[in-house]
């Protein structure tokens, strides 16, 4: 309502429409009662003064006529007074009872009827008064007319105004006749100017009261704003008089300080509050306020039985209005929670949140400081065995316990100058300063130890293990990256036996440099036709045909000769080229089998991320139909890694390999920890036995009673046995005694190409010896 009004003033000043709309707008919504108290405020005002001077001009006209005086201008002149003195009894009433709307309603009723009253009074002394006597009878006129613009609101200074202006009118224009009319014209002027004078001084009082009542909102909502930021917000305000003592203590700022020593803060200096400076500060508060000094944000600490509060403070000095100085303003918060938060900002900033160790960058970075300082050290990188399962069987929470004992037990370990760090899940790093080899293998071994101890959570007991690569600056390295990617290499090589520490050797990095090569150019050796395959073939260990051939992948390399599976599969694995490659493989040996005059199956490898992958059963699908050969005669030789981390995924594929008539192999049998777990968990169509155990046959008694017993178990479950590794007539022998149906080795045959296979194939069978 407020911003309607101010658009007419502002836009239509002169508009006396629009200034009538104004009214009415003022008048509705929140501003109606406060207004109304306002106008009834100011009539009662102006009600003493209208009272005088009504009263006062009846008396002295009525004085003026006396010689016409008779009861008619009694009744007249006592109707007048009587009006009066109701209206002073109405003001008397409201300033005793306060109701607006009633007091101004009773006053717009005495208007009128006074209005009437002056009318009848005016124009009977006109009918009566002599030619002297009519400059009597204007002066009241004009009187009358004006103090119309004592009225308040407009609707009680237009109900005088009006009937008077009538009945004013008459007087002049019929009662008062003959008049020039000049005087007419002057008279209807002056009653058009009392009409603008009663409308504008009605607008600026009403402009008055809604800037007021405006202002006063302002400060009613500044107030609550105040008082509910001083309720929720740590800030206050604080002020002081020229002699230094506290005055008008907030709330904030006395549930802050207050203790037992200062019951009440009031009238006392800040001296007395036991504040000082924190560190960092250059002025004491003391000195800035001694000095009338302003100042922003001064950091402070107040006493406090728990903790010292932190509280920033800011002041400016203040003047009287002839510039003498009467104390300072300002404003305080307690920021001991922002300045505890940032501090925890900070410290994760560098620190890991999990151990309290250095991050990696912040470990880096204090690596990188002491290389600059040329003081040497060992750089110890640590990592885990086996974390993953401990993660995956025993849950996340057991595994962030497990790296809080790490972390705690190699603190426990550091000297006072070295320090640690966790540079990302299970894998931690240590400077030991000053270190030489001899003591950096020496810290090592002992870390070792103390990492492997075993320890108790939820009724569980676990013994960790770590691998650890060192590596000595300035002999291995000059800067922190080259060291901890040289300790990366070595802990490589320790990650291969577990559980031990390895020292970096340049042969390492050699090797390393190698692999890397190898991966750039295994991924255009595909594209290049350096990919192709020989084939191993399966004999029956009594007929001694060929009854299979398993597909053997190998790499033309241009400079390095043929490369076998054991020199590039990982790192095809390691760099996800081994879908592609696995896939040229499935495709290549089934079209070569194809060839061959016999339709004796083919056996190709399947590696655990073809699998874990879950993209190829699709793709086994698309070459049985793309090659045209029948499901049976493929076989997919597994290892036991395709069955450590099975999934459901996994399981679900296998199960769609067989219901394809495609046959599944567990190779390299017997060589996990849980062999027998996958056979009853899993089903296969075969197993091979790995190597190893046929190398120690016929001489050990041992591994024969374990053949025997796979093959026994093998055949209850309606599962063939291929002995791999047959390298001698005597372990031919055994195996054929013992009856192990299937066999393979080089003596049987070695690797070749699939026109080798297929001449084998048209070779009589013959038993070997």
């Amino acid at each position: 309502m407020r911003d309607k009004a101010d658009d007419i003033h502002l836009r239509y000043p002169g508009n006396l429409s629009r200034i009538w709309r104004f009214f009415r707008l003022s008048q509705a919504g929140e501003n109606r009662r406060a207004l109304r108290h306002e106008q009834a405020l100011i009539l009662s005002d102006m009600v003493i003064l209208f009272i005088g001077l009504g009263i006062g001009s009846c008396l002295l006209f009525t004085f003026g006529f006396r010689e016409q005086f008779d009861r008619s201008t009694a009744f007249l002149c006592g109707l007048i007074v009587t009006l009066y003195t109701a209206l002073g009894a109405t003001s008397w009433r409201w300033r005793r009872d306060q109701e607006d709307s009633a007091f101004i309603n009773a006053a717009f009723w005495i208007l009128i009827m006074l209005a009437f009253a002056w009318g009848a009074y005016t124009n009977l002394m006109a009918l009566r008064a002599r030619p002297d006597q009519h400059g009597i009878i204007i002066g009241l006129i004009m009187g009358l007319l004006s103090s119309s613009m004592l009225g308040v609101p407009i609707g009680a200074a237009l109900a005088f105004y009006i009937p008077t202006t009538l009945f004013c009118s008459c007087a002049i224009l019929i009662d008062l006749q003959p008049m020039q009319g000049v005087a007419i014209v002057s008279f209807l002027g002056f009653v058009a100017f009392v009409f603008v004078g009663l409308v504008y001084m009605n607008k600026l009082l009403l402009d008055r009261s809604l800037g007021r009542l405006h202002l006063e909102r302002q400060h009613e909502t500044l107030h609550i704003f105040l008082r509910e930021y001083e309720e929720v917000s740590t800030d206050w305000t604080w002020e002081t008089d020229a002699g230094g003592r506290l005055r008008n203590v907030s709330a904030g700022m006395w549930l802050l300080l207050i203790d037992e020593k200062t019951k009440d803060l009031e009238g006392r200096s800040f001296a007395e509050l036991n504040l000082v400076n924190a560190p960092g500060e250059e002025r004491s508060l003391g000195s800035l306020l001694a000095d009338h000094t302003a100042f922003r944000d001064l950091i402070v600490l107040a006493p406090d039985e728990a903790r010292p509060r932190r509280i920033s403070l800011t002041g400016h000095p203040s003047h009287d209005r002839d510039g003498l100085f009467n104390g300072f303003r300002g404003i305080g918060s307690d920021i001991t929670e922002k300045w505890e938060a940032q501090q925890r900002i900070q410290y994760l900033a560098t620190h890991d949140d999990l151990t309290g160790l250095l991050n990696r960058r912040a470990f880096v970075e204090s690596v990188s400081e002491i290389c600059v300082a040329g003081e040497p050290f060992a750089l110890l990188l640590i990592d885990l065995d086996d974390f993953k399962r401990v993660n995956d069987d025993l849950g996340h929470a057991i595994g962030d316990s497990l790296l809080r004992i790490i972390s705690q037990r190699l603190r426990g370990a550091l000297g006072p100058n070295d320090f640690g760090g966790r540079l990302g899940g299970d894998e931690f790093a240590v400077l030991l300063s000053g270190a030489t080899e001899a003591t950096a293998l020496s810290v090592s071994n002992e870390l070792n130890i103390l990492l492997h101890e075993a320890y108790r959570v939820n009724d569980m007991s676990l013994e960790p293990s770590a691998s650890i690569g060192v590596t000595l600056f300035p002999e291995h390295g000059d800067g922190p990256d080259l060291l901890i990617r040289r300790a990366d290499l070595a802990l490589y090589q320790a990650k291969e036996r577990k559980n031990v520490c390895v020292m970096f050797n340049e042969w390492m990095e050699t090797e390393y440099l190698g692999r890397m090569r190898l991966s750039l150019e295994l991924s255009t050796a595909l594209d290049s036709h350096q990919i192709f395959l020989q084939y191993q073939p399966v004999r029956d260990t009594i007929t001694g045909a060929v009854v299979s051939a398993e597909a053997l992948v190998r790499w033309q390399h241009p400079t390095r000769g043929v490369l076998s599976p054991g020199q590039f599969i990982a790192i095809a694995e390691t760099n996800d080229l081994i879908e592609e490659l696995g896939a040229f493989v499935l495709y290549a040996a089934c079209l070569e089998a194809m060839t061959w005059r016999e339709p004796i199956p083919v056996a190709v490898n399947l590696s655990p991320r073809q699998l874990h992958s879950g993209r190829f059963v699709p793709v086994l699908r698309a070459c049985i139909r793309d090659t045209g050969i029948q499901p049976e005669r493929l076989i997919l030789e597994v290892t036991e890694t395709v069955f450590l981390a099975a999934s459901a995924g996994t399981v679900s594929q296998l199960d769609a390999i067989r219901r394809m008539g495609v046959r599944i192999v567990l190779d390299d049998f017997g060589t996990g920890y849980s062999s027998l777990t996958y056979l009853r968990g899993f089903d296969v169509d075969g197993i091979k036995i790995d190597a190893s155990f046929i190398r120690d046959l016929p001489q050990s008694r041992k591994v024969g009673a374990i053949v025997r017993t796979i093959a026994r178990l093998a055949s209850d479950m309606n599962v063939y046995v291929v002995a791999e590794g047959v390298e001698s007539n005597d372990q031919l022998e055994w195996l054929r005694d013992n009856d192990i149906p299937f066999i393979q080795g080089f003596m049987l045959g070695r690797p070749g190409s699939a026109a080798q296979i297929d001449a084998m194939l048209s070779e009589p069978m013959k038993r070997h010896a």
